[in-house]
């Protein structure tokens, strides 16, 4: 009943938890909406299926280029059709074979730049019940149907890029389906291992070993590019979730602690009148109760709004596939069950300290709580030293942990800044009080803290009651501070993250390629082997990569392995592997190593020699002419020539860089992604911790109309006694922006010194300062707007 009283009178009181639990919630709900909408959809070309079987899956892969399947050999894969066919009520079952087919109608690759999987058999046609629009289907070698896109009509002739050259097809028919799809015997020739078979009519029992997927679990066959977009999109929506999980939980607190040490009076009639401090807890956690379901109301609205923007911007720097962004209800209540939770929890903190209250209290304010309290202080110890430690697992950690971990690692320390800058403040306040004594001084009473022992404090009267009130309440002044800590502290850390990057692996890969010019087929996923065979020259390094599935310690693991022209290092039958490979596999030179090719053939390789790691050679280094043998789809992505060796002219469609450029054009995505990472947080942390100190000057103002009367009793101008209110938000939120930036030096140190080992070059910590400053500036400008106002209006 109190609990719901209170609501409807002291609703402008209330309102800044409630804001702060509504934005919490609509943060939340739009990053779970946007991670819901980013789920890979069931590809067009499979819409008619009603179910994918695909081969068992590897136990472990350490490649960006396989879908973590085993693929099929030939013969596995008749098998497994034939036992299909026998299903009930099964009408069709077709091998879905893709290849690197790359239409250039004007002699200009058509289509995405990344897409390996463009060629198909035409018996894939059925797979998305897709038919001819005009012409027939392909019926020798050399023929094809494509897509009506392309605007070519049948019997037209139309170059395309396969992974051994570039051939003339003749167009037989169009369809309405994008790719190139060549007779089924062609296609077997280009991909013989199979990953994915289509079934079309009812869904047959699973073939040992094999999954069947249908309904939506049939997107989990996308293509690798596709793949990738999504694996960037999961990595900054993971990252914009915690964030937005620490700020939350850091602004929801901090806003109730606030809003129960200014009621320190009121609480303290309740026990003057004869509540318990069971009551006091009870009623106290009750408005906590209500302001987080309203809150929760509002933000789901909030973030069924905003999701949309959110996923526009994903898409915008390649981190997702276009995809409408729908109100989803289970994204929803799961924000909206967060927010009552961290209303809830925040309530059952800010309950506990206002069981403390004391009918003395009733006349007397003594500055809320003016220490840490020991749940508050052993939290922020444990959050201190698990940050630490996370510090020295980010220097160990590589390749994406390695960002994951800072991120998580500044979270913490965030955290642990907030929960202990009571700790800091205080102390802080007194030391400058002390050091303030060798100026001229004027013998002053503290107005927040009546009855405190009389000090010296210095002659300015501003900065004298500033640092009074902030050595009186460092509870309350740390409550303004925290939002600051949070928003400036995850600025410093994204941005010298993305700045420390941006600098590291450029130079780390321009240095590896010094004296090397690079040849990359444009428009195009790489160079086909005639190609390739072009640009051999003295000292050219041409790799040719592929994907095995090779036994580990755990199961079956799919590892990258390149096809060399280097006869001196390994020839047919042999492979060479570097120290950290052969380890992990438990292998040495001498043995034999198992491995099944992209084809579905299991080959017995010698192992001559294990050498120390080499970017250049690769994890496991093959014959090209091996690779080629059991991978026809596979493609040279890049190829490496010395400095002035490249031919004149360069074959038609490829373009050459220097080192340095395409060290920049190769990190150019990630780039992109980073950039995108750094403004979506930059924004969400210092807009929230923007609004989440304005309302805790609020709260925190409107509970001291007492101290602004003891300022205007003893003759303080309105004029005056707002500047005095601006100088402690400003002083406040000066001493969160200095938090914030303390509590990045421990993880970026930590990426540098990773970044360093990863690289081989020396690593130092880059940060521009314009991003840290304007997070900083909207905190300050926040939080001295918002004092001005509310003291103008609580003074009139």
């Amino acid at each position: 009943m109190i609990a719901r009283a209170n609501l409807r009178t002291r609703w402008r009181e209330l309102l800044a938890t409630v804001l702060a639990v509504a934005l919490g919630v609509g943060l939340i709900g739009a990053v779970l909406l946007a991670a819901s909408a980013a789920r890979p959809p069931v590809q067009g070309r499979f819409a008619a299926t009603s179910a994918l079987v695909v081969p068992p899956a590897v136990a472990e892969s350490r490649s960006a280029r396989t879908d973590r399947r085993i693929p099929w050999s030939p013969a596995e894969a008749d098998a497994t059709i034939a036992r299909l066919r026998t299903g009930p009520g099964v009408r069709a079952v077709l091998a879905d074979r893709s290849f690197p087919a790359v239409p250039m109608p004007g002699g200009r690759p058509a289509g995405d730049p990344e897409d390996r999987e463009g060629g198909h058999g035409i018996a894939s046609l059925a797979l998305g019940g897709h038919g001819l629009v005009a012409g027939r289907t392909p019926r020798t070698p050399g023929e094809a149907v494509v897509g009506s896109a392309l605007g070519v009509e049948p019997g037209m002739t139309l170059p395309v890029l396969f992974a051994d050259t570039v051939r003339d097809v003749r167009v037989t028919g169009v369809t309405d389906a994008d790719g190139v799809y060549v007779t089924d015997a062609e296609a077997a020739r280009y991909a013989p291992g199979v990953r994915t078979i289509g079934v079309l009519g009812a869904v047959p029992p699973a073939p040992p070993g094999a999954t069947v997927l249908t309904g939506d679990d049939r997107g989990a066959v996308e293509p690798l590019q596709n793949s990738r977009v999504r694996h960037r999109g999961t990595q900054l929506l993971a990252a914009l979730g915690l964030l937005t999980g620490v700020t939350t939980v850091v602004v929801v607190s901090a806003v109730l602690s606030t809003a129960v040490a200014g009621r320190r009076r009121e609480l303290g009639l309740l026990r003057a009148v004869g509540a318990t401090p069971g009551q006091v807890r009870r009623t106290v956690l009750g408005e906590s109760v209500l302001t987080g379901i309203i809150g929760a109301v509002l933000g789901t609205a909030l973030a069924a709004g905003s999701a949309p923007l959110l996923y526009r911007a994903l898409v915008a720097v390649e981190a997702a596939q276009p995809v409408s962004v729908p109100p989803a209800s289970g994204p929803l209540l799961v924000a909206a069950a967060a927010g009552m939770l961290l209303a809830l929890g925040g309530g059952l903190t800010a309950s506990r300290t206002a069981a403390r209250a004391t009918p003395l209290d009733a006349v007397e304010d003594r500055g809320g709580v003016p220490m840490l309290t020991r749940p508050r202080l052993a939290a922020g110890l444990i959050a201190l030293v698990a940050g630490g430690g996370l510090a020295v697992a980010t220097a160990a950690a590589g390749g994406d942990g390695r960002m994951g971990l800072a991120l998580t690692t500044g979270a913490v320390l965030v955290a642990a800044a907030a929960l202990l800058a009571p700790a800091v403040i205080g102390p802080l306040a007194r030391a400058g009080t002390a050091a303030g004594t060798d100026r001229p001084t004027a013998r002053l009473e503290s107005p927040v803290r009546p009855g405190l022992r009389r000090r010296w404090f210095p002659a300015g009267v501003t900065a004298t009651l500033v640092r009074a009130e902030l050595a009186a309440a460092p509870a309350r002044a740390a409550a303004v501070a925290a939002p600051a800590v949070v928003a400036v502290g995850f600025a410093v850390l994204v941005g010298g993250l993305v700045d420390t990057m941006a600098a590291a692996y450029p130079a780390q890969r321009t240095a590896l390629l010094a004296g090397s010019v690079t040849v990359e087929q444009d428009g195009a996923p790489g160079l086909p082997d005639t190609t390739a065979r072009a640009l051999a020259v003295p000292g050219a390094r041409t790799p040719l990569p592929t994907v095995l599935v090779v036994p580990g310690p755990g199961g079956p693991v799919a590892a990258d392995a390149v096809g060399t022209d280097d006869t001196a290092l390994v020839r047919p039958g042999e492979t060479v592997l570097s120290e950290p490979v052969a380890a992990d596999l438990g292998v040495a030179a001498g043995d034999t190593l198992p491995a099944r090719f992209a084809d579905g053939t299991v080959v017995d390789l010698q192992i001559t020699r294990v050498l120390p790691p080499d970017e250049r050679r690769g994890d496991i280094a093959l014959a090209r002419s091996h690779v080629r043998t059991h991978d026809p789809a596979a493609v040279t992505d890049t190829a490496f020539l010395p400095t002035g060796a490249e031919p004149d002219p360069l074959p038609p469609g490829t373009v050459a860089r220097d080192a340095q450029s395409y060290a920049l054009a190769d990190y150019a995505v990630d780039a992109r992604l980073t950039d995108a990472l750094a403004a979506l947080l930059v924004a969400v942390s210092a807009g929230y911790g923007g609004l989440a100190v304005a309302n805790g000057i609020v709260a925190a103002a409107r509970a001291r109309r007492s101290d602004l009367a003891v300022l205007a009793a003893a003759g303080a101008t309105r004029a005056h006694t707002i500047g005095i209110a601006v100088a402690e938000a400003a002083a406040s939120t000066a001493a969160g922006t200095a938090l914030g930036f303390l509590v990045t030096v421990a993880p970026l140190a930590a990426v540098a010194s990773g970044l360093s080992t990863a690289t081989g070059q020396p690593v130092n910590p880059v940060l521009d300062p314009g991003v840290p400053v304007l997070a900083a500036a909207i905190c300050l400008v926040a939080a001295a707007v918002a004092a001005a106002v509310t003291t103008a209006r609580v003074t009139r």
